[in-house]
């Protein structure tokens, strides 16, 4: 059975998919819930194995946010301690208009704002670094290109101008065939010789000095 893409790659975790995981489980304890829930909505959004989120964000994930991870705990204390006051004052915490917030949620926000912001900063530099890299290869590839495509075309007038000689070398020879065997002469008997002017003609040359050119 031919294997899909995801089952040949199950091991191959992209920084993508490292980013998603940690979006994802960073959220979950943010907002009080367990890494076990965070892991099984991973594994849906990356098609993967609960298992192996929990599996890669112990091993490698969680390693790289150890200080966004105490953020979301600290994060979650204070929003369990502001839900508990709206409670007790009567307020909703999870309405939209609640101003239960303080200076330092913002400044952690903020925070982690500017760290996302700072990794997608970082993600798109190594883009367009690659992008550069592919672009400067398709360059020398197009130049050379064109070399071989100049070096085809002036092969190719070189052959021409060969068949050229070749064919008027023939028509020559095949002339001079023709001369020396013309009603039954006899190079032996009749003692002349052939050669080419400085116009490309066939002369015949007897042996007492005369020329003769042949038509």
């Amino acid at each position: 059975m031919k294997q899909s893409l995801r089952t040949m790659r199950q091991d191959a975790w992209t920084t993508e998919d490292d980013a998603i995981l940690a979006e994802v489980v960073l959220n979950h304890i943010r907002d009080g819930s367990t890494q076990l829930a965070g892991f099984n909505e991973a594994s849906r959004r990356l098609g993967r194995t609960a298992a192996a989120c929990g599996f890669r964000w112990n091993a490698c994930v969680r390693k790289q946010h150890k200080s966004e991870i105490e953020l979301a705990k600290e994060d979650r204390k204070e929003r369990k301690s502001a839900k508990v006051q709206a409670q007790l004052e009567g307020g909703d915490y999870d309405h939209p208009t609640a101003t239960l917030m303080t200076w330092a949620q913002v400044l952690r926000f903020l925070r982690q704002e500017k760290s996302t912001a700072q990794q997608w900063a970082s993600r798109w530099r190594a883009a367009e670094r690659q992008a550069v890299q592919w672009r400067d290869k398709f360059e020398q590839v197009d130049r050379a290109y064109q070399e071989l495509r100049t070096d085809h075309a002036k092969l190719e007038k070189d052959y021409e101008t060969v068949v050229e000689d070749y064919r008027a070398l023939v028509k020559i020879m095949e002339r001079a065939r023709k001369a020396t065997f013309l009603n039954g002469d006899d190079v032996t008997k009749e003692g002349f010789m052939y050669r080419i002017d400085e116009y490309g003609s066939l002369e015949r040359i007897d042996t007492a000095g005369s020329m003769e050119q042949v038509e």
